[in-house]
């Protein structure tokens, strides 16, 4: 039963949050990831959580650095790191230019690592009452003098300072370092530049064995207390902050290396330094991995809803608002509106959920519009009616879908306008051929107009990549069903006689629906 207080407007308590995580104060008090935290930090090979634009991955990683005891040990260490953080160009500059460009970048980012690890410990050790090991206080000594004291923030690794390395003069063996007497580290005359460094190979090639030979030693000091020290977590989020046109061709190779240096760690310290990468599915897919595959299946958690997953989202955050004004509310989203069926006597929940593509942040955008759409309703200038709404209104969902399906839309070209810019020419021709359903034959037809070179079995790609990302759905033989792959995660592509848009698209696209009737 709906027990609503008598005559309350569910206008004044209803809200479903923030579609950005990161602007979500209340993020904390509703998280929901159907155990995918827990399933990464209990597998000691996993290391990268992936998912699709949207999914949710960013409000994964603020709520473990936010609740990290409700998912590690009390004396383990989380760090949390972004994207943001980096300087890209200079990053380029600590690549191992002869190893393949799956490795190139792995030194830079064991580096940064094993950095960030050395002060993670120092800070235990002295926030525990305990004496700091002389291996890491050495370690501590070393890395102040390379880069001035207090240790070095990950802006100030991949800054200008770390530029000056490349005229440093640090001894191969190891006795003075390991003794903690660096007198013999000669830092050479002056300040290095960025472009001296990019012009001239043997600053590179100084700059990259300086790197390694303190990879080693730090790797070596951290192996020899290890046993004393607790597990560190360094987590990485934004990944795809710098995903741009301008960027993409410098921050790939630099991702690859971040993804397989975390591999490198999570393989070798067993357990005790543990990368987590939150990376976009689409830019792990195109990365250039050895063993891409094994590596997702083994050391990966894809952060994939269902219908039950998703309405349990949305229920706990409308729950939360509800709370707060001493409601309480069904168990169902369903019985929050006004009407039990909607077209074709399809359920309030399901027509929403078939607009989405299976993602958080597309229930919510939908959610969100449809009781702004009802807010606008009732504050219109014009209107002389008083309204006044119990229960959220089924009506106002068909009035938000078209502004919903635009941000959709856009959301998509923005997802994949840098690794497949030929994204917007799909979109356009589509929209010029003007119905939710066609064949092969058509979409080629009108993305010749709009692309002269394009060729069958190029359409025939193109038609699996919009099937891979739900924007197209095809029909299984002669039956009425449509297969999209954000609903049925299991279905590969075939080639069919007939393909159909996603529902979240036909309004942006400005689409005629097909005559054939089913239970959309």
């Amino acid at each position: 039963m709906f027990n609503l207080k008598k005559m309350e407007n569910i206008l004044d308590w209803i809200e479903v949050g923030k579609l950005s995580a990161e602007r979500d104060d209340n993020l904390s008090s509703y998280f929901y990831d159907a155990g995918v935290l827990n399933n990464v930090i209990k597998s000691p090979t996993s290391f990268l959580v992936l998912g699709r634009k949207g999914a949710g991955k960013t409000a994964v990683f603020k709520y473990l650095s936010e609740n990290k005891d409700q998912f590690i040990e009390p004396d383990d260490i989380l760090i949390p790191l972004s994207f943001e953080d980096y300087n890209w160009n200079i990053h380029s500059l600590l690549k191992d230019s002869d190893k393949a460009v799956s490795l190139a970048y792995k030194q830079s980012w064991l580096l940064v690592m094993l950095i960030e690890s050395v002060k993670a410990y120092s800070n235990w050790f002295i926030e525990k009452g305990k004496k700091v090991p002389k291996e890491i206080s050495n370690c501590n000594k070393l890395l102040e003098k390379l880069f001035d004291s207090p240790i070095p923030s990950i802006g100030k690794i991949v800054s200008r300072k770390i530029l000056s390395l490349s005229k440093l003069s640090l001894p191969k063996a190891g006795l003075d370092m390991e003794e903690g007497n660096f007198d013999s580290i000669d830092f050479g005359g002056g300040e290095v530049s960025f472009n001296e460094v990019k012009q001239e190979k043997t600053l590179q090639t100084h700059l990259s064995e300086n790197i390694h030979n303190l990879i080693d030693y730090l790797e070596s000091s951290l192996e020899k207390v290890s046993a004393e020290c607790p597990t560190v977590y360094i987590c990485f989020d934004k990944v795809d902050e710098a995903w741009d046109a301008a960027s993409f061709s410098a921050s790939k190779p630099v991702i690859t290396g971040l993804i397989a240096s975390s591999d490198s760690l999570t393989t070798t310290k067993k357990n005790k330094i543990r990368p987590i990468v939150f990376l976009r599915e689409d830019i792990f897919d195109v990365l250039d991995l050895n063993d891409s595959n094994k590596l997702r299946e083994d050391c990966g958690e894809l952060l994939h809803w269902n219908a039950r997953s998703l309405h349990s989202l949305i229920l706990i955050r409308i729950k939360h608002f509800a709370k707060k004004h001493n409601i309480e509310i069904p168990q169902t989203l369903d019985d929050l509106f006004d009407r039990k069926e909607m077209r074709q006597r399809t359920k309030p929940f399901k027509y929403l959920l078939k607009r989405t593509m299976m993602r958080p942040r597309d229930l919510i955008s939908m959610t969100s519009k449809v009781i702004k759409n009802m807010i606008d309703k009732v504050e219109d200038p014009f209107s002389e009616e008083e309204l006044h709404y119990e229960k959220l209104e089924a009506a106002s969902i068909y009035e938000a879908e078209p502004i919903y399906s635009d941000w959709l839309r856009k959301e998509v070209l923005e997802e994949w306008q840098v690794q497949m810019p030929i994204i917007e020419d799909l979109f356009n021709a589509i929209q010029n051929f003007g119905s939710t359903n066609f064949n092969r034959k058509e979409l080629y037809t009108e993305l010749e107009k709009l692309v002269p070179d394009v060729t069958e079995e190029g359409v025939k790609e193109y038609l699996r990549f919009l099937f891979n990302n739900s924007i197209i759905g095809f029909k299984l033989g002669n039956s009425k069903e449509w297969k999209f792959k954000c609903f049925y995660p299991s279905q590969g592509y075939l080639d069919s006689s007939e393909y159909r848009v996603h529902e979240g698209l036909v309004r942006a696209l400005n689409l005629r629906e097909s005559r054939e009737k089913d239970n959309n």
